[in-house]
């Protein structure tokens, strides 16, 4: 059996000058549109573009206020849901400060808001922040460096794995656990009423 030839690709004149024009349309949508895609290049959406709250992708810290709060790239800042960490003046701010510095700053971090409240009254992001997935909330409060925050409804997401961690640095005297911290040991983890917010 005998397969007839297929004719060439192009004319002896090259395309014709519709196919040109067809090409170079598609050439230019792949640029601007799936180009930028394809590289992570290109389109950036801004803090207020964003839906409240949403930082799927890893970002990276610029700044840290405190123990409990850091500040993204975009100036964005974030609130650690579920914990407080010591305010200036009291036991353990510094280290408490320093350490979260240690876990987060120019580093990747994964941020998870709140979805039922996603800030808090001073426009803060609420959320969980992972580095290489482990919850740096988890870490200070193991540490005794932060305890454990009930504020409905982002504070009792995670109550339970919090108080847990909080128990093993109250069981050391770890932290602000310890002699040096906080005087009164006893009914530390602050509970707050549903109707308060952070």
């Amino acid at each position: 059996m005998v397969v007839p030839a297929l004719p060439p690709a192009w004319p002896a004149g090259g395309p014709a000058p519709g196919v040109k024009r067809f090409s170079g349309a598609l050439l230019f949508l792949f640029l601007i549109l799936i180009f930028p895609v394809l590289t992570g290049a290109g389109f950036s959406l801004t803090a207020a573009a964003r839906s409240p709250g949403r930082h799927p992708e890893a970002v990276i810290v610029r700044w840290v206020i405190d123990g409990d709060t850091i500040v993204l790239p975009d100036g964005e800042k974030v609130r650690y849901a579920g914990i407080d960490a010591p305010e200036v003046g009291e036991p353990f701010y510094k280290e408490a400060k320093r350490r979260n510095i240690a876990l987060v700053r120019d580093r990747e971090v994964n941020v998870v808001a709140c979805d039922e409240r996603p800030r808090d009254k001073y426009g803060r992001l609420l959320a969980w922040v992972y580095v290489d997935g482990v919850d740096v909330s988890g870490v200070l409060l193991k540490e005794g460096l932060a305890r454990v925050l009930t504020i409905p409804p982002c504070g009792l997401k995670k109550v339970r794995e919090y108080r847990a961690l909080e128990s093993v640095a109250m069981a050391g005297k770890m932290g602000i656990w310890g002699a040096k911290g906080l005087k009164e040991r006893k009914g530390m983890t602050r509970q707050v009423r549903p109707d308060s917010r952070p």
